[in-house]
């Protein structure tokens, strides 16, 4: 069976988060990893940004503790503010970064952090200028640290190297291209982060920080460091990512301190041999560098407890790699690997094996010998089977074997009882083994994109499942084991044969996400409507016609999906979910939308696209909720008109109006002032009201395949405006050229241009025809034209400088003249209706 390009897409989506993991250099730091902890929970992994951000909030718990017992430096720090604002840390005090306490920060304050450093970025762009008065409100606790992160600067501020105590310094996601010798003035740093700046080298000056710990330099510019970088006697932790290195810095390799090391994503082919010198290596990051060869030296780092090595060019493992015997977690994704030779086996405390994306086909018996191991990921490779021996591995938690060729899985299957994740996607299973059934502790089962005809019963036995997947397979009835899962909370049977609910469902009650989509079903059936916990229901791709009363007892529902189905009016007993906040019944034949519908208050999507629809709904306009509409029109009824009322959708952000056959858009349009998107092309649009201009918030505006002649000068204050389109109409002001490249400063540039030049023509044109009126019908002309006294008297001026008077026809003449001299051939047809108006005014 062909598989729908969304089963690929949502493995590919958890592939890449799955792939990230690989890459956040901190896994070493699990729970999982350490000796001395050992707990049953999957710990969030640690990047190097995570890293330093944890170091920031450590650092601000040390500068409490050293606060209370200095007091020096006073003067400067009077000189720096006489209120410093200070940011309160946690209530414990801790001093080291050590493996424990990284576990320990929720990763949400470190993404809270994150973006609030990006949005005072975008919002003050222009604080490099004013620093020295900016700066006041960015020192911490006094004299220990200091935290300019996103501040727009391109260099470090000279009054942060007099204070000589400073411990902590936090410089991200600014514009710093070289760091002030002054650097080494502050020898008490311990911690120094510069990511994401524009560096391009350090000061040799750096060799004087001999108490740094921690360094990170990663997102930067710089193809090599100095030598004098080895000269930091104390440092442990080193970020070096994202830069431009081609070879291996020579100064990292006497660094016998490092416990850390992350040269990922930069352009790496070898290691040195002198890099076994590194004996304190504990956790080292070469992902995505360009080594076509493992390097041998890794093997002899004895220390070395995480090696991920992800996203090179890799074919083989040398038999070394047994000497690496403290390791515990091996990253190699996305390589070329065709083998695993037995030494990699003998690696008896390895607890994390990713080997995802490579072309292996066979995995060794010996894989028994891995007796610690945790996390197994073999995915998209070309596996056929899977070595029973797999089976002792009775530790294993998770097995990822997605995307590989399969028939079945190990007989004994059931030896894995802390088994909690399965994911076997995209293989060529059409049967599910009944040993499953056995593992009591699965809580996550991913089997889509198989042949599988149906569910073993005794899958029931399985009690703490909260997820399982089984789209796109061969099922042709809804699976009874699956109704016994109490647990279950995420469901998926999308893409099989299923033609009915049966009565069963209802037992699953803390179900909340069931996608039924493209299957067989025919109604709605009233046994859905008993999943009171549902928030998510797709039953698009159906057949289904109608909606039961009972519905409104699904009062928790938020989204609901009915696209493609076969609808002819709009379900009023949908109105009654008062929860329901995205709905979806395009690719319907709707006709009417009842008035009931304002009863959907909390609606903020609505998508309407393709029905049969007489006119734009004018009920739609009572859902003052709404943030998203999309009334596009490829298959279905064309609207001619939108109404007035249409400006009451205050809270609207994306409009889609596209492939109808509207001809104007209302000037009500200016009352969205929220609007981000308007989608409106392929309509017979021939002007823009003047109240599009005010859309300050609008960032995609795309009007392409319309009849639009020329555009609004006022289209330079939508500031936010990012992605344009024009294509397709008969553009003169300005011409389709101008428009082609889609960038507004273009396309305003030459609107400012063009009124410029019209006023003067304009302007000519006036003088030509007023000094061609006589004296008597003059006032009655100004009259007409609705003039200021100033160019009454400015034409007066003309008038009495032109002594010729023009004949009608000699009058047309020149203004073809002066018209074909500026360009605007467009208008020279049109000049002859100045000889009609002429004509009507009595002379």
């Amino acid at each position: 069976m062909g598989l729908p390009q969304e089963v690929f897409e949502t493995d590919t989506k958890r592939d890449k988060v799955q792939s990230a993991e690989n890459f956040e250099i901190a896994e070493v730091f699990s729970t999982s990893i350490l000796p001395e902890k050992k707990s049953d929970e999957f710990p969030a992994d640690l990047n190097a940004e995570r890293m330093m951000e944890i170091s920031e909030k450590i650092s601000e718990r040390d500068v409490e503790k050293d606060t209370l017992h200095s007091l020096e430096n006073l003067e400067v720090f009077q000189k720096l503010s006489t209120s410093v604002l200070q940011e309160t840390g946690d209530d414990e005090v801790t001093t080291d970064l050590n493996a424990e306490e990284l576990n320990q920060i929720p990763q949400e304050v470190v993404e809270g952090d994150a973006k609030r450093d990006q949005l005072q970025s975008e919002e003050n762009p222009g604080v490099a200028e004013n620093v020295s008065t900016h700066i006041l409100y960015e020192v911490k606790h006094g004299d220990f640290m200091v935290k300019l992160n996103a501040k727009g600067l391109r260099e470090i501020p000279q009054v942060v190297f007099e204070i000589q105590t400073l411990k902590y310094l936090h410089l991200n996601n600014n514009e710093i291209k070289t760091l002030h010798k002054n650097l080494g003035n502050l020898t008490n740093l311990e911690i120094l982060s510069v990511e994401g700046n524009g560096l391009i080298a350090l000061p040799s000056e750096i060799s004087l920080l001999h108490k740094l710990r921690v360094l990170n330099i990663s997102h930067n510019q710089l193809s090599c460091l100095p030598k004098e970088l080895s000269k930091l006697v104390n440092i442990k932790q080193l970020f070096v990512s994202h830069n431009n290195i081609e070879e291996f810095p020579a100064a990292l390799e006497s660094l016998e301190t490092l416990e850390i090391l992350d040269v990922a994503v930069n352009n790496l082919k070898t290691l040195p041999e002198n890099m076994i010198s590194m004996k304190n290596l504990n956790v080292l990051n070469l992902d995505s560098n360009q080594i076509l060869i493992f390097p041998k030296v890794l093997c002899y780092l004895p220390n070395l407890i995480k090696l991920s090595i992800s996203g090179n060019l890799i074919q083989s493992l040398p038999k070394d790699i047994k000497e690496l015997r403290r390791l515990q977690a091996l990253s190699m994704n996305h390589n070329k690997l065709t083998f695993l030779p037995v030494q990699l086996f003998q690696l008896a405390k390895i607890q994390k094996l990713r080997l995802d994306d490579n072309k292996l086909e066979v995995l060794s018996d010996k894989v028994e010998n891995l007796q610690e191991l945790r996390v197994l990921s073999l995915a998209n490779n070309l596996f056929k089977n899977i070595s029973e021996n797999l089976c002792n591995c009775t530790m294993l938690e998770c097995l990822i074997l997605h995307g590989n060729q399969l028939t079945q899985l190990p007989n004994r299957i059931h030896r894995f009882k802390r088994l909690r994740e399965l994911c076997i996607s995209r293989n060529q299973m059409d049967n599910l083994d009944e040993q499953i059934s056995r593992i009591k502790g699965l809580s996550i089962i991913e089997a889509s994109g198989n042949a599988l005809t149906c569910i073993p019963v005794d899958i029931k036995n399985c009690m703490q499942i909260i997820k399982v997947d089984l789209s796109y397979n061969k099922l042709s009835q809804f699976p009874d084991g699956l109704c016994a899962l109490v647990a279950l909370k995420i469901l998926n049977l999308s893409g099989n044969y299923i033609s009915e609910i049966i009565t069963e469902i209802s037992f699953i009650e803390n179900l909340e996400h069931l996608e039924l989509n493209r299957n067989k079903l025919s109604y709605f059936s009233e046994h859905l409507c008993r999943l009171t916990k549902l928030i998510y229901l797709d039953l698009s791709e159906n057949e289904i016609n109608s909606i039961p009363k009972d519905v409104s007892n699904m009062k928790y529902l938020q989204v609901l999906l009915l696209y493609h189905n076969k609808f002819v009016s709009f379900p009023r007993e949908l109105c009654a979910l008062n929860s329901l906040q995205t709905l979806d019944l395009s690719e319907n034949q709707i006709q009417c939308i009842p008035s009931d519908i304002c009863n959907l208050q909390m609606i903020k999507d609505l998508n309407l696209s393709n029905n049969q629809l007489v006119s734009f709904p004018s009920e739609i306009c009572h859902l003052s909720s709404l943030e998203k509409l999309k009334l596009c029109q490829i298959n279905g009824l064309k609207l001619t008109k939108l109404p007035e009322e249409l400006s009451k959708l205050t809270c609207l952000r994306e409009l889609d109006i596209s492939h109808n056959a509207l001809k104007d858009i209302p000037e009500g349009i200016g009352e969205l002032k929220h609007l981000v998107s308007l989608t409106a092309n392929n309509n017979y649009i021939s002007q823009l009201p003047k109240s599009v201009t005010s859309l300050s918030d609008l960032q995609q505006l795309n009007l392409s395949g319309n009849h639009l002649i020329c555009l609004p000068s006022g289209l330079r204050h939508l500031q936010s405006l990012k992605d344009i389109n024009f294509d397709g109409n008969p553009l003169i002001r300005p011409p389709q050229e101008v428009c082609k490249g889609k960038q507004l400063y273009t396309i305003v540039c030459y609107l400012e241009s063009a009124d410029e030049r019209d006023g003067k023509i304009l302007q000519k044109i006036f003088k030509i025809i007023s000094g061609n009126v006589s004296f008597e019908n003059f006032e009655f002309f100004c009259q007409k034209l609705q003039f200021n006294n100033a160019e009454i008297k400015s034409l007066e001026n003309n008038r009495l400088v032109t002594n010729k008077t023009l004949t009608p026809a000699e009058m047309i003449d020149q203004l073809i003249r002066v018209l074909t001299m500026t360009g605007m051939h467009y208008l020279t047809n049109k000049v002859k209706a100045l000889k009609l108006y002429t004509q009507s005014v009595k002379f």
